[in-house]
């Protein structure tokens, strides 16, 4: 994991063409160089708002699933047939 980025929040404006700029210490903090493939996402925030996440482009959506879905990052394939296991109780009690 990525060492903490002390002072993490900057102000920024959007320019006409609803442009931000990406600060150089998140861009050197999470690997990304002109051309690097960025996903972003829309998410809610406790109290209604709104706030947009931004990130490398995994290489494989489904290690971040599975990475995501473990509550301590650790034993995280382990926890992901686990929690397939229940799945495959709850389906054959309900036929």
């Amino acid at each position: 994991m990525a060492a903490e980025i002390q002072g993490a929040t900057r102000e920024v404006t959007m320019s006409t063409n609803r442009q931000i700029g990406f600060a150089s210490e998140f861009a050197r903090q999470i690997g990304a160089k002109p051309g690097t493939k960025l996903l972003e996402a829309l998410v809610r925030l406790p109290g209604g708002g709104y706030g947009v996440l931004v990130m490398r482009r995994p290489k494989s959506y489904a290690s971040l699933l599975v990475a995501a879905l473990a509550p301590s990052g650790k034993g995280s394939r382990k926890f992901l047939k686990q929690l397939r296991g229940e799945w495959r109780g709850r389906t054959a009690k309900a036929k």
